[in-house]
């Protein structure tokens, strides 16, 4: 994975923490300043007006909003997460100057719209 390979060598910063099981991540209608890279455990994602479904580590949450002042959806631990939280203006700047990982947000960005009903709107 293309990102996780940013965060390894360096090239996408962030504060790695620790959040508790059935701590809230993410509020739906909250001020959107990170996204986060799940590094180990699960969540809850709940979008708005959807269907909740589990993410596992590997996954990017809050990306459907990168580009939000709110987020749309409330993230909750299932179990304790490692959670790297990147700030979203640091990581739309490098959006400007890197294209595979705007490719790779692309396509994310993709999978996850097909996987909601808002997709059909």
């Amino acid at each position: 994975m293309i990102f996780r390979k940013m965060i390894e060598e360096g090239q996408v910063k962030g504060n790695l923490k620790t959040i508790a099981p059935d701590t809230c991540l993410i509020a739906s209608g909250n001020p959107n300043l990170a996204l986060y890279y799940l590094v180990k455990g699960s969540a809850s994602v709940i979008p708005s007006g959807g269907e909740p479904c589990v993410v596992q580590a590997g996954a990017l949450i809050g990306l459907p909003d990168l580009m939000h002042k709110t987020y749309s959806q409330t993230v909750i631990a299932i179990e304790q997460l490692e959670v790297l939280c990147i700030s979203k203006e640091e990581l739309q700047q490098m959006l400007q100057v890197n294209a595979p990982l705007r490719l790779y947000l692309i396509q994310q960005l993709s999978k996850q719209t097909m996987l909601t009903s808002a997709s059909y709107e």
